[in-house]
């Protein structure tokens, strides 16, 4: 999208390679400077602390569904969600130079991309499986091993970035793959014109509850796009409920609101931001 200012700051969980960096990339363009941290919820404290303007955070995949750590951190540090970018996933197998697949024992990735190329590892049984907490790290991780033996899932763009050689691509289950990323904000900065929202809400114990909720949406003639539940960390059973929707008929969503807020124990406003399209 490339519309956010000069000077920026961003945070994403990573290093040069991964696909949330190029999530930022895609999204800030150039007039961003880029924190890498070791964890989601690494990137969500150098926002909390200031030494960022803005996180990146990928919140679902195509092939294997919600990023449930990420609603998780959502909840927690009361960001604001201001835009999204999402970013083709294409796995390849990689190893260092002279490397072959017959002599692979060890493969590492991030647990999506393990995932993701489920069918793939599936033809070596014998392989070791081990998830770190990058994609990018784990191409690292083969460039500096020294051995032949050890592969990663990551990205031809981390193939570049250590020096390793390409033995499969691609290597996802799913070709039409993409990872949908977050851009949050401490701040509630919205762009202008931005049609989609995001909101946060519990509910009474009470039946039919959520459909009230969920009618109030068709009423008001807006598109429901996404819904995810997560359970309350202090209450067994209970759960918070994450959905996104587009206003692409510009209705009234204060008078929404406000009867949401009517039908629900409790409600937040996560953020509002231009709706983002895959790029195939």
């Amino acid at each position: 999208m490339k519309q956010n200012p000069e000077g920026l700051t961003a945070a994403y969980s990573g290093i040069p390679g991964s696909y949330a960096e190029e999530a930022a990339h895609e999204f800030f363009g150039d007039g961003a400077k880029l924190l890498t941290a070791d964890s989601f919820g690494g990137a969500c404290r150098l926002l909390a602390e200031g030494k960022a303007d803005r996180a990146v955070l990928p919140v679902e995949n195509s092939t294997t569904g919600a990023i449930t750590e990420v609603y998780d951190l959502l909840e927690q540090y009361g960001f604001y969600i201001v835009g999204e970018q999402y970013v083709k996933v294409s796995h390849c197998l990689l190893a260092l130079p002279g490397a072959s697949l017959s002599g692979i024992r060890e493969v590492v990735s991030h647990e999506q991309g393990i995932s993701q190329s489920a069918e793939f590892l599936a033809q070596y049984p014998g392989w070791v499986r081990r998830p770190v907490y990058n994609t990018a790290a784990a191409a690292q991780m083969v460039a500096e091993s020294g051995s032949r033996s050890m592969a990663a899932i990551a990205s031809r763009r981390a193939a570049e970035c250590y020096g390793l050689s390409v033995l499969a691509a691609p290597i996802n289950r799913k070709q039409e793959n993409f990872t949908r990323f977050l851009i949050v904000s401490r701040e509630a900065d919205f762009a202008s014109g931005s049609r989609k929202f995001s909101i946060l809400f519990t509910l009474p114990h009470v039946v039919g509850s959520l459909c009230r909720v969920l009618r109030l949406f068709e009423e008001s003639g807006m598109n429901l796009v996404k819904i995810e539940s997560r359970p309350m960390a202090d209450r067994n059973w209970e759960y918070l409920f994450f959905l996104d929707f587009e206003n692409s008929g510009g209705g009234e969503t204060d008078e929404l609101f406000r009867r949401v807020r009517e039908q629900t124990q409790t409600f937040r406003f996560l953020g509002k931001y231009p709706h983002a399209e895959p790029n195939r």
